[in-house]
């Protein structure tokens, strides 16, 4: 059974502080495990490892600079000598560059669950890097393995077991030690992620950071369920999620979770723009022909304002389109040829891969923390990147005759904008129905003190319950929690339970 280690709490100023201080990945130290300066001591590392009188750190640390060692040289002799696979077919040990001890991971300032499970062998991380994936992040993807040492023959050798290959969920003889957690933490402490704040402000400096990204190599076996943020978030605000859900062996064995990162700051639009392309790439990329069945059911899990780039995956745009929309002559309802960015951005249909949606805490009607004057203190200062504004602009070339409150509407193209109750995107949405192909739910959040209040006066604070409120929804689930309700035990529980029903 895996046992889960809550870690002490520590104050959010002392987080505030941390994390300000440690401004960038590299600012950690690796833990990546050091090789050995020749392949001759791994042997005799493997051996000290499985003595009685080896003390775990030692045994643990030989292992680990063994498994190095032979990762580094990319030598198939050796490797077969002193290395076996227990995984997946598709996965190469010797294609990654690091391992690190999950012992070695820092745990402080981690409140949440530990998964882990106490067994025989060494739980390992390895590391991957790969600058021509666009799928992976700077510090790469990672994999969590266990190295049991047997002394067979002549040579030790490492028994390397793949904790995500469902065919070693039940390796019973000997039962393995096992640790989900440590993976999770290593990268998303590391990762370079888009600033939440100064992302908003100014876009411009993190646009080539947009994107869809994975934690693990990719498995045809399994479902992709994309996580999608909201506004001032970046994609660490799914660590408990993914924590948590990637502990439960049935998820585990049949999911695979990806994040899309992007500044919220800039024209939704565009995000659901770039988040299309994005996805079309990974089909492209990953299952060419449409074959693959776990491609074809993808899950979009969105949160707040990523509900709503969710929701434009799996609808149509609009039929009343701005007027200054870039448009050819001869069909004016129809996209132009050219690849124009407006185009693109308010051009759309469901894309029909996506299988299901799930929406938290998604203002299908905008909020009414849109017209705040705060808001749009925030608003005034953002800056909506250069290529947008010019491509927006050129439709007010193209069309002189705009009546002058449409061309001012134009500049209110930002995401707080954009979620105003009367914004052109609420009002779109409204218009268009979510594609009836698709199952969607909500889980909603009605305040931690609602108490008896009829549903049409809950809110989250940001988010009302009739704004997230869908009729058609296939289930609704109301947690009594602010808007980062994707945090809570409830609404984690929840995705859990869906995603089951899903795979059936």
């Amino acid at each position: 059974m895996i046992r889960k280690i809550r870690t002490a709490p520590t104050s959010k100023a002392l987080i505030f502080v941390i994390v300000t201080t440690v401004t960038s990945s590299c600012s950690l130290p690796s833990r990546h495990a050091k090789v050995f300066n020749s392949e001759q001591k791994i042997g005799s590392a493997l051996i000290d490892s499985i003595a009685p009188d080896t003390e775990k750190f030692t045994s643990e640390r030989n292992v680990s600079r063994s498994l190095a060692t032979l990762i580094k040289s990319k030598d198939k002799e050796l490797s077969q000598k002193y290395l076996q696979w227990v995984g997946r077919k598709e996965i190469d040990p010797l294609s990654f560059n690091h391992v690190v001890r999950s012992s070695a991971v820092i745990r402080t300032n981690w409140s949440q669950e530990w998964h882990q499970k106490e067994g025989s062998g060494t739980p390992l991380i390895l590391l991957k890097k790969n600058r021509t994936d666009q799928f992976i992040n700077e510090i790469g993807e990672t994999l969590p393995v266990t190295a049991v040492v047997k002394s067979t023959g002549k040579n030790p050798k490492i028994l390397l077991y793949d904790l995500l290959d469902p065919k070693n969920e039940q390796v019973k003889v000997p039962e393995i030690a096992r640790d989900y957690t440590a993976p999770i933490n290593y990268l998303t402490r590391r990762s370079k992620l888009i600033p939440k704040v100064l992302a908003i402000i100014n876009a411009n400096r993190y646009m080539n950071r947009i994107g869809l990204r994975r934690m693990n190599p990719y498995d045809p076996n399994k479902i992709p369920v994309i996580l999608v943020h909201g506004f001032k978030a970046n994609p660490r605000a799914w660590t408990n999620l993914i924590n948590q859900l990637q502990a439960d062996p049935e998820i585990r064995n049949h999911y695979q979770f990806w994040t899309f990162s992007y500044p919220t700051g800039i024209p939704l639009h565009y995000s659901a723009m770039r988040l299309r392309k994005e996805l079309q790439a990974m089909q492209k990329k990953y299952d060419p022909t449409g074959m693959n069945p776990n491609l074809q059911k993808i899950v979009l899990v969105g949160h707040s304002m990523g509900g709503i780039l969710s929701r434009l995956m799996v609808s149509k745009n609009n039929k009343e389109l701005p007027p200054w929309l870039p448009i050819p002559n001869n069909d004016s309802r129809s996209p132009r040829d050219s690849g124009d960015l407006a185009t693109e951005m308010f051009f759309f249909n469901p894309q029909k891969f996506i299988g299901r949606v799930i929406f938290i805490a998604t203002p299908h009607r905008g909020t009414k923390i849109a017209s705040l004057k705060v808001s749009r203190m925030v608003n005034s200062i953002i800056r909506i990147p250069i290529e947008i504004q010019n491509s927006l602009l050129s439709g007010l070339r193209l069309n002189p005759d705009i009546p002058f409150e449409e061309a001012t509407a134009l500049m209110k193209m930002k995401s707080i904008d954009n979620v105003h109750p009367n914004s052109y995107l609420i009002r779109s949405m409204q218009a268009e129905p979510i594609s009836s192909t698709v199952p969607f739910h909500s889980i909603i959040g009605t305040g931690k003190f609602s108490g008896d209040k009829p549903s049409n006066e809950r809110t989250d604070l940001i988010v009302s319950y009739q704004s997230a409120h869908l009729k058609d929804a296939q289930s609704e689930l109301t947690v009594p929690a602010w808007h980062n309700l994707h945090k809570y035990d409830e609404t984690i529980t929840e995705v859990g339970e869906i995603l089951k029903k899903h795979n059936k």
